[in-house]
């Protein structure tokens, strides 16, 4: 099926608002089944899952998502997608840990992961590598099971071999250390071995204690759908939140290589339809469901302007390589970081019209570089205000990238 967006791209743009139910009429009070519809929700930065939920839950409370991950466990943490922590429905980890045990095995070296750090850190032969590792795993196993749910620096006393320190990229601007523990802990995490579960202190938070996966999931078989089978799943459900999107949005967003992301696309077959769009250069290929383009060709824009307020690293923002569908290439710098991540940003009529940041006492500041319009303008300082609200003062700029336009705003 092949159909061509001219007219309609002014349309699509406002349908993949609809879906990411970012559209005033398309927010929805249900946590989990947001976090569903667009696959997942960038974790990496503790409060953004809280900031991406306001942006599109009605009456939206930190509590909401706090008794979803922490009571009712329908929600979880898993490394996956790019190797990046995400906030996935639970009932859908066994996919999601799929692709992030597969994605850490492969960008990893050897002589940071598992026997291999043991050995590079010094704390045992080759050959006694895979001993020493089990073991450890099992003096984990043993702390929480006696203790419960326990950070690492709960756990590293009875396993002190965890506090071993490895220094990385020496000479380097970007040099520095990190612990055995750190690494283990994330590695365990990405095998589907252990979870990060509540977070000690407040909201923003990164200082999580760890469980059991299958003491924290117990109903959770991760062992019930094949690396294949999660990759082609994955493919899906990126396309039906994010579509129409090309093949090298695809691979970019879930860090399958080129020939995964074919192979995963070719159990599609019939549900694939393949669009251009003008206006992003006739020769893409744009891929999207069949029945996202039966739909496309009924939506009905909303008719009054609508504007958002997305946090640092949002899943709608990271979930495309190509960003001119809604950002001029000229603004890129003021938006990204070098390594591409983004910073919080301000939309209306979903385009990125600036970026927002809060000054030290946390009231809400934002800075345009496209012009807008005074109804647009009004929406803006309205949505403006009830984030400040929201936040109640706390503060939850990116601490590890940001761009000068971002800076410049305090």
């Amino acid at each position: 099926m092949k159909l061509r967006i001219g007219e309609q791209h002014f349309h699509s743009d406002r349908l993949l608002a609809h879906k990411q139910h970012l559209l005033p009429a398309s927010r929805l009070a249900d946590v989990v089944q947001v976090t569903r519809d667009v696959v997942a929700l960038h974790a990496t930065s503790a409060p953004g899952p809280y900031m991406s939920l306001w942006a599109r839950v009605p009456g939206f409370q930190r509590e909401m998502l706090d008794d979803a991950l922490y009571e009712q466990r329908t929600l979880a943490k898993v490394l996956c997608m790019r190797m990046t922590l995400h906030l996935v429905p639970s009932d859908e980890a066994p996919f999601f840990v799929q692709i992030g045990r597969n994605l850490s095995e492969r960008r990893t070296p050897p002589r940071f992961r598992g026997g291999g750090l043991l050995v590079y850190a010094g704390l045992c032969q080759e050959e006694e590598a895979s001993v020493l590792l089990e073991v450890l795993y099992r003096r984990v196993l043993d702390v929480l099971a006696d203790r419960g749910p326990a950070t690492l620096p709960e756990i590293s006393p009875a396993v002190p071999e965890l506090t071993a320190k490895i220094q990385h990229s020496e000479g380097k601007a970007y040099e520095g250390e990190f612990s055995i523990g750190t690494r283990l802990m994330g590695e365990w995490c990405a095998r589907g071995l252990l979870i990060r579960t509540r977070p000690r202190g407040t909201w923003r938070s990164n200082l999580y204690e760890y469980a059991a996966f299958s003491d924290w999931l117990p109903d959770t078989d991760l062992s019930s759908v094949t690396l294949q089978d999660a990759q082609a799943w994955l493919v899906r459900r990126y396309l039906a939140a994010f579509g129409p999107a090309t093949l090298d949005d695809v691979q970019w967003w879930t860090g399958l290589t080129k020939t995964e992301t074919r192979n995963a696309l070719k159990p599609l077959g019939p549900e694939l339809a393949e669009v251009s769009i003008a206006g992003l250069g006739d020769a893409q290929a744009y891929l999207m469901l069949t029945d996202d383009a039966e739909r496309l060709s009924d939506f009905t824009p909303p008719g009054e302007p609508f504007v958002f307020f997305l946090p640092a690293l949002d899943p709608y923002i990271m979930g495309y390589k190509d960003r001119r569908r809604f950002l001029d290439p000229a603004h890129n710098d003021k938006v990204f970081d070098r390594a591409g991540n983004a910073v919080p940003t301000v939309w209306a009529n979903g385009r990125v019209v600036g970026v927002w940041n809060q000054r030290d006492d946390g009231s809400v500041v934002y800075g345009l570089f496209e012009p807008v319009s005074e109804p647009e303008q009004a929406l803006l300082d309205a949505e403006a205000r009830r984030l400040e609200g929201f936040l109640g003062g706390d503060v939850v700029a990116p601490p590890f990238f940001r761009t000068a336009f971002f800076r410049d705003l305090k």
